[in-house]
């Protein structure tokens, strides 16, 4: 069961306009009867649009009851409760296991500009695994952020699990995290990339 479910609008915004600009490009092609160029510039245009499918449409976070689903652009994590050691949001926000780290793509930290809009009422009430020495916190552990928004909902539950008692002393199988590479992701981009040289070289 979901609790909670993350996909940043302006990502999908972004490759919406990417594709529509790539569709608008090949149309327009088409209409001025380009055909050279058309069979030259469309693997170039379809790699744009599935790159920014494949960058900004496709990364998510899925927080569920028994795990963590992490979507990224080559990669599927699903990482269960009693796996997560720690979850820091210094460049992007980050699941540590004992067996990797797990940058999550969909939620990244605040840049510069970021971080100085921050206000001290955004990092109050976290939650106590948010806080490192002196009470201090990362600026992407802001609710304002998108790293912080996910970030709080995960220490929420991590939290819930531990205090329970869920989380200790339990018998942790390696097997139970799983990674799923996205192979048909990685084919299209390789196969369009190709073309794409292909058409501009020939």
């Amino acid at each position: 069961m979901s609790i909670f479910t993350f996909r940043p609008v302006f990502g999908r915004v972004l490759a919406g306009v990417v594709a529509v600009l790539c569709l608008a490009g090949c149309i327009g092609l088409v209409l001025a009867n380009d055909l050279e160029n058309l069979v030259r510039t469309v693997p170039l245009l379809l790699f744009f649009a599935a790159a920014a499918g494949a960058l900004f449409w496709q990364p998510h976070i899925v927080i569920a009851q028994h795990g963590i689903t992490v979507v990224n652009v080559f990669r599927t994590f699903f990482v269960p409760w009693p796996h997560v050691q720690r979850i820091d949001t210094r460049y992007t926000l980050t699941l540590f296991t004992a067996e990797r780290r797990i940058p999550v793509w969909a939620a990244p930290s605040p840049g510069i500009r970021g971080a100085i809009a921050i206000e001290r009422s955004d990092v109050k009430n976290l939650g106590d695994s948010a806080y490192g020495a002196g009470r201090s916190v990362r600026p992407g552990d802001s609710v304002t952020t998108a790293s912080g928004q996910v970030a709080f909902v995960l220490r929420q539950r991590w939290e819930q699990l531990r205090d329970a008692g869920h989380l200790d002393g339990t018998a942790i199988d390696p097997d139970a995290l799983r990674v799923t590479t996205h192979r048909v992701t990685i084919a299209v981009l390789t196969v369009l990339l190709a073309a794409s040289v292909l058409g501009l070289v020939l």
